[in-house]
């Protein structure tokens, strides 16, 4: 195996953002910006083998993705048409029954069985797809660039059913069906550990799969009865959730929430809470620990809550580079006056307007704006002549007219400025995910400290977000984390 960072094997530095394997995130970044611990999915491993081995010369963690995301991107779009008309059929039946959220059982037989019978065929397609041939390929793939730990291979089912918004309340179902799915990837887990697929180098995370809290107790105790020491779960469906729900349910029971609230924080809380919980039930000590896909501000000190004195807890996203280059709308993350993502176009009403602009002080904002300064003044002179119009992304998009006074805060028209804008855009997310990252393992030392600073973040979030539903699930989710972390 692969020697662990140093800095990492410190008692209690074991938090870790994993950032995606990069030039722009590793070569192209100084020595203190770079993290502690990298990802690099199978997909890339061929073409980023040298920087891979950069990595582990320089003994920080390297985690080798199965390659998944995109076989759940494509289950997501080939069940789509099937489960959309479902959930209309859903919505529409809330609607005539006072607007409430279906509890489990609620929903007429019919429309339970037609959920029911998707996930069904969802199944299936997983058994079809995830093959012993396709785990040698993946592992073979992984293990090539000798990884410090692999995501095991994956069932797909509970991680679509998630995206296509199939909850278990609404589908009936039954408790062997979620013992099968995670069953068949504990299987493949050991199986790999075994040397089934091929050789292995780095220690296995099983890729596990939960869409509540109940189903990931159950696939944490699987996982732990199975003698599995690392654990993986991928939070693709839970985070690309664009639902809300007003209660949640914990040991089969009914908890009403205060409001309804967005259900992607509150969802990634569950699942991970539930793993941990799901350890402690079967008596065994808690996992080495990676959330895939979890990156926005806010959610790694509320996951820190359940790494507490873990050999390593780690979550890794490549949120900070869509939010910062790709995404249709820029978001800049902030930690002042709490963990938060702005949206570029907001930050330019602001300032525009008089408010608090951007002054911020990391390397990649201050060199950028170094070379191309803002001209705030040319913008307001703009926004007063043209009647002080609403400002919307559209005038920050590439023929916007506001973009050539603040690049920062949109797409240039010209090619070269729009990548510089971006990648310091991207280096600012990481930076500040790495300050976060940094003031975790500072405060883990001491749970008390880290609890208390968390409940500090907490209510910061709640004070300074536009959203009083997003703060209610902020809040929620902390007070869950809060709760299964203080279990022994």
């Amino acid at each position: 195996m692969t020697p662990r960072n140093p800095a990492a094997q410190r008692p209690h530095d074991v938090f870790h953002f994993t950032a995606n394997l990069k030039p722009y995130t590793f070569l192209e970044r100084p020595e203190d910006e770079r993290f502690d611990a990298y990802l690099l999915s199978a997909d890339y491993a061929r073409g980023l083998s040298e920087m891979a081995a950069q990595v582990r010369q320089q003994q920080r963690e390297l985690v080798a993705d199965n390659g998944n995301v995109d076989l759940l991107r494509d289950f997501a779009r080939r069940f789509r048409p099937e489960a959309a008309p479902l959930d209309e059929a859903r919505k529409v039946w809330e609607d005539e029954h006072d607007g409430r959220y279906a509890r489990p059982g609620q929903l007429p037989t019919d429309l339970s069985d037609a959920f029911r019978a998707l996930a069904g065929k969802i199944a299936a397609a997983s058994d079809a797809q995830v093959t012993a041939e396709h785990t040698r390929d993946a592992l073979a793939r992984q293990t090539s660039i000798a990884p410090t730990f692999l995501i095991g291979m994956e069932d797909l089912t509970l991680g679509t059913l998630a995206t296509l918004n199939i909850e278990p309340e609404y589908a009936s179902l039954p408790q062997d069906f979620f013992e099968k799915r995670i069953g068949r990837a504990v299987s493949l887990a050991r199986r790999t550990e075994d040397g089934e697929f091929g050789p292995v180098s780095g220690q296995v995370l099983a890729g596990l799969h939960a869409v509540d809290f109940d189903s990931a107790v159950l696939a944490g105790g699987l996982a732990a009865e199975a003698g599995l020491k690392g654990v993986a779960v991928g939070l693709f469906g839970a985070l690309t959730d664009r639902n809300y729900v007003d209660f949640r349910v914990q040991d089969g029971q009914v908890i009403e929430l205060e409001r309804a609230v967005p259900r992607p924080y509150l969802r990634v809380l569950e699942i991970v809470a539930g793993l941990v919980e799901g350890y402690r039930r079967a008596g065994r000590p808690r996992p080495a620990f990676h959330a895939l896909g979890a990156g926005t501000p806010i959610l790694l000190p509320l996951l820190a809550l359940l790494g507490d004195g873990e050999p390593y807890f780690a979550t890794d996203s490549t949120s900070p580079i869509v939010d910062g280059w790709s995404s249709p709308t820029i978001s800049l993350y902030v930690d002042d006056p709490a963990p938060l993502k702005l949206k570029a176009y907001k930050i330019a009403a602001s300032w525009i307007e008089g408010g608090r602009g951007w002054d911020c002080p990391c390397p990649h904002c201050t060199s950028f704006h170094e070379r191309h300064p803002p001209n705030l003044d040319g913008a307001r002179r703009w926004w007063k002549a043209e009647g002080k119009p609403r400002i919307t992304k559209l005038l920050l998009e590439r023929d916007g007219p506001l973009t050539p006074f603040l690049p920062y805060l949109g797409y240039a028209a010209d090619d070269d400025l729009r990548r510089e804008a971006g990648l310091a855009r991207v280096g600012h997310n990481h930076w500040l995910l790495k300050k976060l990252e940094a003031e975790i393992r500072v405060r883990s030392a001491k749970p008390t400290a880290l609890h208390a600073w968390v409940n500090e973040l907490v209510q910061a979030y709640a004070a300074a977000s536009p959203s009083q539903a997003w703060s209610t699930a902020v809040r929620e989710a902390a007070a869950l984390a809060t709760s299964i972390a203080g279990r022994s």
